[in-house]
């Protein structure tokens, strides 16, 4: 027998307002990354890690981005917490907060060169290690997707919902696979490169919730 569809709550003017703040949001990480890039050509995109930047001339910069990263996501919860009501969907929601928090945590404190061994590790490139393996966005994405398409008003999205967090998660795991075992970064290894698809694909999913949320402020106005 079918799960029963959840009735669509009205989208508040608070939640339109998160939906706006995590698209922007968002979509100034992507700005700023992109600069970032062309003002730091020292880092080698293909094996150097984004949270490097930090370390160079426009280190503010990549500070800015990850608090911007760590606001669209939590934006995007404020968007979908009152559309949810299952277990996976508040899973889902405390996954997506605790990815939050470790992106701001990444934000803060600044992470060591990548030729640094893990033994040599500074407090502040432990730290900011710790807030990297504190997000799990992908997978919050996948949970959240799955509660959202119980809702009605979000059902017609339900596909691009799963592909876009489909997507992250492939991207995840191809991303954990080219971590080297020793913990040694060459520029065989190609870490650096998949990691920018991956934070770049959280934006297909974070777009979607906060566009549609404002569809749907709109359908009531």
């Amino acid at each position: 027998m079918a799960k029963p569809l959840l009735i669509a709550k009205p989208i508040s003017a608070i939640v339109s307002n998160a939906a706006r703040l995590s698209v922007f949001s968002g979509a100034f990480f992507v700005f700023i990354l992109g600069i970032l890039h062309l003002l730091e050509p020292e880092f080698d995109p293909s094996w150097r890690f984004i949270s490097e930047y930090a370390l160079g001339n426009f280190g503010w910069m990549m500070h800015l981005a990850f608090v911007l990263l760590a606001a669209s996501l939590l934006s995007a919860g404020v968007v979908v917490f009152s559309q949810v009501r299952t277990v996976v969907g508040y899973i889902g929601l405390a996954i997506l907060g605790l990815s939050s928090s470790g992106l701001l945590i990444a934000a803060i404190f600044v992470t060591d060169p990548i030729s640094v061994s893990p033994d040599a590790a500074t407090f502040s490139g432990k730290m900011h290690a710790i807030g990297a393996t504190l997000d799990y966005t992908p997978v919050a994405a996948l949970l959240l997707s799955f509660a959202l398409a119980r809702n009605e008003a979000w059902r017609p999205i339900r596909g691009r919902l799963f592909v876009a967090s489909t997507i992250m998660l492939v991207v995840m795991a191809l991303f954990i696979l080219q971590l080297p075992q020793d913990g040694q970064f060459t520029p065989d290894v190609l870490a650096g490169l998949f990691g920018r698809f991956l934070i770049v694909s959280y934006l297909g999913w974070l777009f979607i919730v906060g566009i549609h949320a404002l569809k749907l402020r709109k359908l009531i106005v």
